[in-house]
């Protein structure tokens, strides 16, 4: 795959795809090093020349099976910046009123 200069995505991994923690050092690797030519190649604005990046369209687009590192890095980077994350909690959103209890009345009012 033909490289166009480094590939930085400063909004979703402001701090590099390495560090990010999501991506390997191999996949970080790509993204830096491919990242360009995969997202141009995956919106169509490159046409493909050679036959690895013939295959990544094709596994990108859904008409092979994604098995290249490629495709799969691409996959990953696009999961983890389109998709939106659904978070659950398991606490209500609505406050109880605390009840306090005034004890100062010294046991006056017990039944014996």
């Amino acid at each position: 795959m033909r490289s166009e200069g480094k590939f930085y995505d400063d909004k979703n991994f402001p701090r590099g795809f390495n560090r990010s923690g999501v991506f390997t050092i191999s996949e970080s690797t790509l993204l830096e090093n491919y990242g360009r030519t995969m997202s141009r190649l995956y919106s169509g604005e490159i046409e493909p020349m050679s036959e690895i990046e013939r295959q990544f369209v094709a596994e990108t687009s859904g008409q092979l099976n994604v098995q290249s590192d490629f495709a799969k890095c691409w996959v990953k980077y696009l999961n983890r910046t389109c998709n939106k994350v659904k978070s659950y909690t398991l606490c209500s959103s609505v406050r109880k009123q605390s009840q306090s209890f005034d004890d100062d009345s010294g046991g006056d009012d017990l039944d014996y």
